[in-house]
């Protein structure tokens, strides 16, 4: 199996996973403290791997230490990517914040190509740019629509449905920021497996401060039933953000990017099969315009996976 294969399959695996996360388990986590939820199965996972990266590859720490700046961008970005989306869910639909989510990491990887940023991969070819085009004109559409009140919610007035579109393209860039920096790491020597343990350190730490703070506070906390969320975080949190690691040492950022931009496909799919399908009308033709722009970008990603636009 060649390495574009093997990075289509993890990048499959990573989007599927979490579109079932969202589908079959958002409610039950949406119960729990999320800051609480997120320091105990990333710390965990993170101190794990670390430990076994230090016993059986210590060289690739080193690495990672000689490169501060790109460990310390690998934290940060990893950090806003997930407190930028919590807030973000909170404030407006969050059909709409998953797919302006989604949809802006390809967009963003594009940019900073144009902007010569070399682990960033820009479009090589018409059919992938016509996606990204149809999926920012989705992106513009509901955010309009969240700005005037037509979409599922808004809790509260528009300078929230503002805030949380912000919030929402902070997350999208911070992935994107993410994937850059943990590809230059990659290229420097720091296998997927280390740098998942170390991009967790400084997210793990805002969360336990969050959690002590009670910022997402949801009660008296059963501590049985928080045990088992965390048990199935292991699963379906900590997993599926290995493998899009995974997928980074194996594929072009744009490729990786563009079927990212495939979650909210995948969650409407699984929606379907469950007969939950419910949406506002407007949010509705917003996702199959972002539906079929998502599609035409993934599709060319993966035909062109590891290939360059001039060789495209």
């Amino acid at each position: 199996m060649n390495k574009s294969t093997l990075g289509l399959m993890w990048a499959f695996s990573f989007v599927i996973l979490e579109a079932a996360q969202a589908v079959f388990f958002g409610g039950v986590f949406q119960n729990y403290d999320s800051f609480l939820i997120g320091a105990a199965v990333f710390g965990v996972t993170a101190a794990g791997t670390l430990i076994w990266a230090n016993l059986k590859t210590p060289g690739q720490l080193e690495v990672a230490r000689s490169n501060l700046m790109s460990l310390l961008g690998l934290n940060l970005s990893t950090a806003f990517v997930w407190i930028a989306y919590f807030f973000a869910l909170q404030m407006i639909e969050p059909a709409v914040v998953f797919t302006i989510f989604s949809g802006l990491i390809p967009v963003t990887i594009h940019v900073a190509a144009l902007f010569g940023v070399p682990e960033a991969t820009s479009v090589r070819n018409r059919v992938e740019g016509l996606g990204l085009i149809v999926v920012v004109v989705a992106i513009i559409y509901l955010s309009a629509i969240t700005m005037l009140g037509q979409s599922g919610f808004v809790r509260g007035d528009l300078s929230v449905a503002i805030s949380g579109l912000v919030l929402s393209a902070v997350s999208a860039v911070s992935l994107a920021v993410m994937m850059i920096y943990s590809h230059r790491l990659d290229r420097l020597g720091v296998a997927p497996l280390a740098q998942y343990g170390l991009r967790f350190p400084f997210y793990v730490a805002v969360s336990l401060v969050a959690a002590w703070f009670g910022l997402d506070e949801k009660g008296p906390v059963d501590f049985e039933g928080l045990a088992v969320v965390i048990v199935i975080g292991f699963a379906i949190m900590a997993f599926p953000v290995f493998a899009m690691q995974k997928a980074i040492s194996l594929m072009s950022t744009l490729t990786l990017a563009a079927i990212t931009a495939l979650g909210p496909v995948f969650v409407f799919l699984l929606q379907m099969a469950e007969n939950r399908v419910d949406y506002a009308p407007a949010t509705m033709t917003g996702l199959l315009i972002y539906f079929a722009g998502a599609t035409l970008a993934a599709y060319a990603g993966a035909r062109y996976s590891g290939r360059t636009a001039a060789e495209v």
